[in-house]
């Protein structure tokens, strides 16, 4: 199964016009932790820089799991029930500083995000986390939630 263009192109400029994406982590039993960070889009899936020392860096690791979720502004929505979002659960795995990819998503982080990244990146705690979404739900507005197949 796949959206049609229409739904897709909606994602698409969802998605392009965030910066940030709020994350749903667990640790091993199951506490609970929201966040948010700052992401790029890479090859179909969403990178993040994350600091060793954030709650949600530390349930990433130990459980490989999350939940994102990209949600239209408030400023923006007629109506704070029907704001346009995108979830997704995610497989979650930490791209290596020596993997090729790194420089290459690091790079584009810079270039979205300016000169912060190059001060995060030289810091040895902040860890380059790749979101790969599984299954989700595109919630246009009022009995309009739409589910999104895996990417492949």
């Amino acid at each position: 199964m796949s959206v049609s263009k229409e739904i897709q192109a909606e994602l698409d400029e969802l998605v392009s016009g965030l910066m940030t994406v709020i994350l749903s982590t667990a640790d091993v039993n199951g506490m609970p932790n929201a966040s948010y960070t700052p992401y790029v889009a890479h090859a179909g899936a969403y990178f993040i820089l994350v600091s060793g020392l954030a709650k949600h860096t530390s349930n990433l690791l130990q459980t490989g799991r999350c939940h994102a979720l990209f949600i239209a502004d408030e400023k923006g929505t007629a109506n704070p029930f029907a704001r346009k979002r995108l979830s997704y659960a995610c497989l979650v795995s930490e791209v290596d500083r020596e993997d090729p990819r790194s420089d290459v998503i690091l790079d584009e982080m810079a270039e979205r995000f300016g000169p912060t990244i190059q001060m995060l990146r030289s810091l040895p705690d902040f860890r380059l986390m790749k979101l790969q979404p599984g299954e989700g739900t595109f919630v246009r507005g009022f009995g309009q939630a739409i589910p999104i197949p895996a990417r492949v």
